[in-house]
C-alpha cells in the first residue's frame, strides 16, 4: 500500500516535471523570434505565435490556492493577452523564463503580489488601470475618439454563484470593495458605431477590449490588434473558433457581427528603455 502511494507521488511528480519543462522549451522557441525595438511589434509577433493554439476556457480558475498559471498550450482571450505582453517584455527586458514569469505576475495581479483570488485583476477595466499605474501602458481610447463610458460594474458580486472562490464571505467583500473603486473611477470607450473611424489610429499590438451589453458586465473579449493595409484586424482566442485565429473581417465590421459587443476600450504598451 505505502508502497504503491509513493509510486503514484513519483508519476504525479515527473508529469509536472514534464510539463515544467515542456513550457520552458516553448518559451525559449518564443524567445528566439525576430528581435523589434517596438514593443507594440514585438507583442503581434509573440501573439502570432500563438495562432491555432486550442482555446480553454476559465484557464486561470479551479485552483484551491491562487497561484501563477502559465500555460501556452491552451488559452482563453485574457491569458493571450498577458501571455503575448508578458513575453514581448521579457525579450526585451529579462529573455529568461523567470523574467517572463515575475512580468506575468506584474500584470495580473494588484501590485504584482499573489495574495489569494481577490488579488488577481478581474476585471479589464481594474486591470488597464493598474497596470497603466505601473507604467506598463496607456489607455488611449479618450486619444482616438472615445466618448464617456457609464456603468455599475458589479457583475462577480451579483453573479458569486458563477464564481466558487467568491463563496467565502471574506473574499466576497474583497472583491465588492473593487468593485467599488472600479465604479468610482472615470472612463471612456469608442460605441461600436466609431470603431471604423479609430481604427486608422491603433497600431499593431494595441489592446483592445469590448465593452459589454451585459448589466454590471465590463468587457466581454479582448485580443490584439494586427493592421493589413488601412485597416486594423484581431488576433484573439475564440470561443466560437475554438482556437486562437486572426478575424476574417476589419475590427468594425467584427464588433459589429458581435451583438453583446457596445464598444471597446484601447491601451498601447510603453515603449521600454534598452540600456545599451
Amino acid at each position: 500500500m505505502i508502497r504503491s502511494i509513493f509510486l503514484s507521488i513519483f508519476i504525479l511528480a515527473s508529469g509536472n516535471l514534464s510539463a515544467q519543462l515542456s513550457i520552458q522549451k516553448v518559451f525559449g522557441q518564443k524567445m528566439e523570434l525576430p528581435d523589434s525595438r517596438d514593443i507594440g511589434t514585438q507583442v503581434l509577433r509573440m501573439s502570432e505565435s500563438f495562432l491555432g493554439t486550442p482555446y480553454v476556457a476559465g484557464t486561470l480558475e479551479g485552483n484551491p490556492v491562487e497561484k501563477l498559471v502559465c500555460k501556452f498550450d491552451g488559452l482563453d482571450c485574457t491569458t493571450l493577452v498577458e501571455s503575448a505582453v508578458s513575453l514581448a517584455v521579457a525579450k526585451t527586458e529579462n529573455p529568461t523564463y523567470e523574467g517572463f514569469k515575475n512580468e506575468l505576475t506584474k500584470l495580473r495581479y494588484r501590485d504584482g503580489n499573489i495574495d489569494g483570488y481577490a488579488s488577481r485583476l478581474h476585471y479589464v477595466l481594474d486591470w488597464m488601470y493598474e497596470n497603466e499605474k505601473r507604467g506598463r501602458l496607456e489607455n488611449i481610447t479618450a486619444k482616438v475618439g472615445g466618448v464617456p463610458f457609464k456603468k455599475d460594474i458589479n457583475f462577480m458580486t451579483n453573479h458569486s454563484n458563477l464564481y466558487p472562490a467568491l463563496a467565502e464571505s471574506a473574499v466576497w467583500e474583497k472583491v465588492r470593495e473593487q468593485e467599488n473603486l472600479i465604479n468610482s473611477r472615470e472612463y471612456s470607450y469608442i460605441p461600436k458605431t466609431g470603431i471604423q473611424k479609430a481604427e486608422p489610429m491603433l497600431h499593431n499590438g494595441d489592446i483592445v477590449a469590448f465593452t459589454s451589453s451585459v448589466e454590471g458586465l465590463d468587457v466581454n473579449h479582448m485580443g490584439i490588434i494586427s493592421r493589413i493595409g488601412s485597416r486594423a484586424y484581431l488576433i484573439h482566442a475564440s470561443l466560437t473558433g475554438k482556437k486562437v485565429i486572426m478575424s476574417s473581417v476589419p475590427l468594425a465590421e467584427y464588433v459589429a457581427s458581435v451583438p453583446k459587443h457596445t464598444g471597446m476600450i484601447v491601451a498601447r504598451l510603453n515603449d521600454i528603455k534598452v540600456n545599451e
